[in-house]
C-alpha cells in the first residue's frame, strides 16, 4: 500500500510501493526537456538521440557523497505558502515535484517535476528523515540493510 506522510506546511513525503511508479514521470519530463532543446536549436532534425541523452543527464543528478550507509540530498523548498514541495520516494528513486496554485493564468496545472534522483542501491523509504533548515530540505535516505545468512 502507498503511504503519505505530511510534514510541515509546505512539503509532503509520499512513499510509493512500486519502484516502477516513477518511470512515466521520468519519461514525460525527459521528453519535454528534449523537445525544448529541439526548439532551442531552431527545430533542426537529426539530433533527437543526443537531445534525449542530454535531457536525461539533466534530471539524473549524481549527488552521492560516497557515504556507505545513506544517500543525502538537499532540496530547495520555497517559502511561498501557495507552493508545496512533494518528495515522492520508491526504493530506488526520489522525484521532487512542486505543486502550484490550481489555476495560474486560467490554466489548471499539475505538479511540476523539479528533479529526479536515481539511487544505485536500494533504500528503506520508511526510514527517510527530512529536516527543514533555512528554506532547504535535508533528506537522509538510509540504504536498505541486507541480512546475511549467518544473522
Amino acid at each position: 500500500m502507498d503511504t503519505t506522510r505530511t510534514c510541515r506546511n509546505n512539503w509532503v513525503i509520499t512513499v510509493e510501493r512500486s519502484k516502477d511508479k516513477h518511470q512515466p514521470i521520468l519519461r514525460s519530463a525527459v521528453a519535454k526537456r528534449a523537445h525544448l532543446r529541439f526548439e532551442q536549436r531552431g527545430y533542426k532534425h537529426g539530433l533527437d538521440l543526443e537531445d534525449w541523452i542530454v535531457a536525461e543527464k539533466e534530471f539524473l543528478v549524481d549527488d552521492f557523497s560516497g557515504n556507505t550507509s545513506e544517500f543525502r540530498f538537499v532540496i530547495e523548498c520555497p517559502g511561498d505558502p501557495e507552493v508545496t514541495t512533494i518528495l515522492s520516494m520508491t526504493t530506488h528513486s526520489l522525484v521532487v515535484l512542486r505543486s502550484h496554485p490550481r489555476s495560474i493564468a486560467g490554466a489548471v496545472n499539475g505538479p511540476e517535476v523539479v528533479s529526479v534522483h536515481v539511487m544505485p542501491d536500494e533504500i528503506d523509504p520508511t526510514r527517510v528523515v527530512v529536516k527543514s533548515i533555512d528554506g532547504l530540505l535535508h533528506v537522509h535516505a538510509p540504504k536498505l540493510k541486507r541480512m546475511s545468512k549467518l544473522e
